[in-house]
């Protein structure tokens, strides 16, 4: 991934516009030095085993990361601008969030290839006047890199029985979402990986025609659920025991979906990358 620029940003609102590869020296803020964009250790994480062969299944999962940001403080004293204010203005725009959370968006050609939020745990200064700084520590619980927008598939050229979705852009496994809607009745809907066909996702639940449902494998949104005449249904309980959740990995994914009387509506995801 490259990476000319980095904005900071608070409440939905642009706090700091960094130059990475050329500092402007002009700008009031300058990042002089980042930390924690790299992948940290990757741990194989269990999550289930197949049916048939007995072979284990391992999510590639990090630890929540932090993320350290050394800005200098450049204030125009023309303007009668001390750092003191600039300290003052930096925490005023991070501490204006009730959510709390802050982002970090990484762009090249100005175009943001790469987002990750986090909450701010330390906001540390210097008293010093002769090269004035701050250091600015995020903890980021979910510690992958997502694209700011979906990737979406053309699901007018998607299969039903052996869907192939191409994840070209990845570098990471990853969840991710679809919705699709019945033209007959289904029970059981089954979704398996082509290439491994000892793991199953399977929803015991009689489908009829216009029924529509909506799946995410996304980390921490995961979710099944049942539309039928605008009445909405969760299907978690529905879920056969030892189902694994289908996920993308990066490049080509082959799945076979036994059930077929429906049409796919939509299927999409974020880019994914363990770090840059």
């Amino acid at each position: 991934m490259r990476i000319q620029s980095i904005e900071l940003y608070s409440n939905s609102q642009q706090v700091v516009h960094f130059d990475v590869n050329q500092p402007d020296t002009r700008n009031l803020y300058v990042l002089k030095s980042i930390a924690g964009l790299d992948a940290d250790m990757i741990t194989p994480l269990f999550y289930g085993q197949g049916a048939e062969t007995n072979t284990k299944f391992y999510d590639l999962v990090l630890q929540p990361r932090e993320i350290v940001m050394r800005i200098g403080l450049n204030p125009d004293y023309s303007l009668g601008l001390r750092a003191g204010d600039l300290r003052t203005d930096l925490l005023r725009a991070i501490g204006s969030n009730r959510s709390g959370k802050v982002q970090l968006r990484l762009l090249d050609d100005e175009v943001a290839v790469g987002v990750i939020s986090g909450f701010v745990i330390k906001f540390e200064s210097t008293v010093s006047n002769k090269e004035p700084e701050v250091m600015i520590t995020m903890r980021c619980d979910d510690p992958l890199i997502k694209s700011l927008y979906v990737s979406n598939q053309i699901v007018t050229d998607l299969d039903e029985t052996n869907p192939v979705i191409i994840d070209p852009i990845s570098t990471a496994p990853h969840g991710f979402y679809f919705t699709l809607t019945f033209s007959g009745s289904v029970n059981p809907f089954i979704i398996r990986d082509e290439t491994t066909p000892d793991w199953k996702f399977q929803i015991d639940y009689p489908f009829i025609s216009g029924d529509e449902l909506h799946f995410s494998s996304e980390l921490g949104s995961k979710y099944i659920y049942r539309i039928r005449s605008g009445i909405t249904l969760h299907l978690l309980d529905a879920l056969q025991q030892g189902s694994v959740w289908p996920i993308l990995f990066p490049g080509e994914n082959q799945f076979n979906v036994a059930g077929t009387s429906f049409t796919w509506n939509n299927v999409y995801w974020h880019d994914t990358h363990w770090g840059v």
